[in-house]
């Protein structure tokens, strides 16, 4: 499956000047204006640009701010492009409620000193971080969220990296507001750190849980087409190859159910499906929940959430990894090796396949533990590599938050009974780690994803408004 529905971010630009410089320096404002463009043209391809131009003084500030709200941005980049004062930022942002990050881009990576001719040439290329403790000063003293991101417009592959971080991050900010955490069932019974309050979820991402019925998926298993069910069967051959024990037959039910859950995304607008499913298996369910697991692990490699155990919180921190990692499958605590100094990792139910460095496996359940129903197991192998684990939770005060760690995926033996799990082992060892990671309250189910990825969770700290807990060094 390839989801198209993920909205393109909308990223407010402007650079940030001083209008008394224009005259006193010919030909610096063109050059401002060069390095301006220089700049948009590495966003561009990551967005839908709002362009406000060259801010120079009060007023335009607060036409620019009039632009971003009108345009309903959800990220502004200011770039500064020369020296300037702080009232070319405050009144373009003073009444938004989205992150500001501060570009400190100089156009070329040092002065070419023996051609600095004159004060305007340093002032047009070289003083670009002179007002950036004046931004965030006052930044600071408004309560605004935002970063500072250094760089040069030489080349500079660090810089464009962390653009395009930012502006997947405004893309995941918009999804989170206009598509909704669709809900199948309750969250486990007596797991209580699963419980949420969704109003304050709302308030809080703007994310809308929408509470769906079993039944609406068997309508949408009964609408399936026959090419709708060929290409289901086709996207679980390619996630499953090593599956030739399955027939024809159990193909064909498995794609209807692969196709009644991207049916079912469509129809809801979902970017998450949270599921659960209790008591007595009823009848057309059952059919349903024996292809479950593999069905939405195809829409887990689309970038869409499907957690078992109808745990929310774990399908936005599942969101959030995805769009850093590319990869992002559910996870727990499931043993500790202490002559090997590793933790088991892994759970059980839908995976992301991206996870997978070896064919992924399906296997028939007579049982799923602890869990109503029967039918396939998911299991996908992760491969050695560094990984970041990924946990968001609520606080005493009800405020969400993230918790993560970096650590390391190392060979070894796994369990082999249908779950997928990896050895994984973190800086300050197992014994340390397992505490370090316990106290800050995460819920129990985290995110897995390959990567190191504390620079990108402290930007999406700031964009998401969550704060973070590193727990690894």
């Amino acid at each position: 499956m390839t989801d198209d529905r993920a909205p393109r971010p909308r990223i407010g630009t402007m650079a940030v000047g001083l209008a008394s410089y224009w005259d006193q320096f010919a030909g610096m404002k063109d050059a401002v204006l060069g390095a301006h463009r220089r700049l948009c043209a590495l966003v561009s391809p990551h967005g839908q640009l709002v362009e406000a131009g060259l801010v120079d003084s009060a007023a335009a500030a607060r036409i620019a701010g009039d632009t971003f709200q009108r345009e309903n941005v959800d990220l502004v980049f200011v770039q500064l492009a020369t020296y300037a004062n702080s009232e070319t930022l405050l009144p373009a942002i003073r009444a938004l409620d989205v992150p500001v990050v501060l570009l400190n881009v100089q156009p070329q990576k040092k002065l070419d000193m023996a051609r600095v001719s004159g004060i305007g040439d340093w002032l047009a290329s070289g003083v670009t971080p002179s007002s950036l403790p004046e931004m965030t000063n006052v930044l600071i003293r408004l309560g605004k969220r935002f970063d500072v991101l250094t760089g040069h417009l030489d080349n500079d592959l660090e810089l464009a990296e962390s653009l395009a971080t930012w502006c997947r991050l405004a893309a995941l900010c918009r999804r989170l507001r206009t598509q909704s955490i669709g809900l199948l069932g309750r969250p486990f019974a007596g797991m209580m750190d699963l419980n949420i309050d969704e109003t304050h979820l709302f308030k809080q991402l703007g994310s809308f849980v929408d509470h769906r019925h079993w039944d609406d998926l068997v309508a949408e298993m009964d609408a399936v087409t026959p090419a709708e069910q060929s290409a289901g069967v086709a996207e679980l051959r390619q996630v499953f190859p090593a599956s030739g024990s399955l027939t024809e037959a159990e193909f064909a039910a498995a794609g209807t159910v692969t196709a009644a859950v991207q049916r079912f995304v469509v129809r809801h607008n979902l970017c998450a499906i949270s599921s659960h499913y209790d008591g007595p298996v009823q009848g057309r369910h059952a059919e349903l929940l024996a292809a479950l697991n593999p069905a939405l692990s195809v829409l887990n490699a689309a970038g869409i959430a499907c957690p078992v155990e109808a745990d929310i919180k774990v399908a936005v921190a599942m969101l959030l990894l995805k769009t850093l990692s590319g990869s992002a499958t559910l996870a727990e605590l499931y043993s500790m090796d202490f002559d090997d100094d590793v933790v088991i990792i892994g759970h059980s139910g839908a995976g992301d396949p991206a996870i997978s460095r070896e064919p992924a496996r399906l296997a028939m359940s007579e049982v799923f533990h602890g869990k109503s129903g029967k039918g396939y197991l998911t299991q996908f192998f992760p491969g050695p590599g560094p990984v970041t684990l990924l946990s968001m939770t609520q606080g005493a005060d009800g405020d969400f938050q993230l918790v993560a760690a970096e650590g390391e995926i190392v060979p070894g033996p796994t369990l082999q009974l249908g779950d997928t799990n990896a050895r994984v082992r973190f800086p300050q060892g197992l014994r340390r780690f397992v505490n370090e990671w316990s106290r800050p309250g995460p819920t129990h189910h985290g995110v897995l994803g390959y990567g190191h990825h504390a620079e990108g969770l402290r930007a999406a700290s700031i964009a998401l408004n969550l704060p973070l807990q590193m727990v690894t060094p």
